[in-house]
């Protein structure tokens, strides 16, 4: 439990630590782990592969035409993998790509390249019998992702590229646990803080707060319904020291209904959306609904 409290505070101090305040622009909420293998993230001697296909897609008022807006839609395919360790440490690579659109009323303009790749990695502290536990995390995104790409002889804008061109840092806590009788129903729960680096171009996304609750319950031998809640609290992007973007960032409430389909043994089909219930956003801006699909192998 003292390992828990402190780093539950070394989360709050990192939220805590001055500059921007909480937001950023096209960052993404919910659990890589959870979204991968639901609340069974420690399988002792286990795989786990992963294919994820989803889109997100937001508006904002255009800053080179007064009156009009512009678009913004992702589709992102993300390759993944995990493996516990010892019972005890599950870590988690991520490999993804993105293609980006952003159309305003004269133009659509795209990119499509490596986004960028990172590991996580989750140690359960305490186990409360099967499928019950609690461990912390901590992850590391490269800047790896394509942040330089041009069009027209000049730099792409920001938020078209496909990549962020810096590193960033998550660390937090989850939780897992069996309710009900037998295994047909679960509870998985997560809170982290992600601090970001500043680019070559001067550019940095907005540190955030990020928190998911879901549960998870079977409905016959191969389907399982999961409903999910994601929340995020993100500060303003900092186009250069000293500046704000006042487009970006502010605090949504995602409700995050999915499905879990058992087409083989190993082998499971996720479909599932994030509708905006709540938000709190900064400047003129508006968050779309997400739509989210993958396949989750086990070997």
């Amino acid at each position: 439990m003292r390992t828990i409290v402190r780093l539950t505070f070394a989360v709050a101090v990192l939220l805590a630590v001055p500059g921007a305040g909480f937001a950023c622009s096209m960052c993404h909420c919910g659990d890589a782990a959870f979204t991968l293998v639901g609340s069974q993230v420690f399988v002792p001697g286990a795989w786990h592969a992963g294919l994820d296909a989803d889109r997100f897609e937001k508006d904002q008022v255009s800053e080179d035409l007064l009156g009009a807006r512009e678009k913004e839609e992702e589709d992102r395919v993300t390759l993944s993998l995990t493996r516990t360790v010892r019972k005890r440490l599950t870590l988690i690579a991520r490999l993804p790509f993105s293609h980006r659109t952003i159309t305003t009323p004269e133009e659509s303009t795209s990119l499509s390249g490596l986004s960028d790749p990172e590991v996580l990695a989750h140690y359960r502290v305490r186990s409360f019998g099967p499928g019950s536990w609690i461990s912390i995390s901590l992850g590391l995104r490269t800047g790896w992702g394509e942040n330089t790409r041009e069009r027209d002889g000049e730099r792409a804008e920001e938020h078209l590229q496909p990549g962020t061109g810096a590193a960033g840092v998550e660390s937090g806590l989850s939780f897992a646990r069996v309710v009900g009788t037998g295994d047909n129903a679960s509870l998985f729960g997560s809170f982290s803080g992600r601090v970001n680096a500043r680019n070559d171009a001067g550019y940095r996304y907005g540190r955030a707060m990020l928190a998911n609750l879901g549960y998870e319950r079977k409905l016959g031998s191969r389907l399982n319904a999961i409903a999910e809640a994601n929340f995020r609290m993100a500060a303003k992007d900092e186009p250069q020291v000293g500046e704000s973007d006042l487009n970006t960032g502010g605090t949504v409430l995602y409700a995050s209904p999915h499905l879990l389909l058992k087409v083989q043994d190993t082998l499971f089909l996720r479909l599932g959306v994030q509708v905006p219930l709540v938000k709190h956003l900064y400047g003129d801006q508006d968050e779309k609904v997400n739509v989210l699909s993958g396949l989750t192998v086990r070997f």
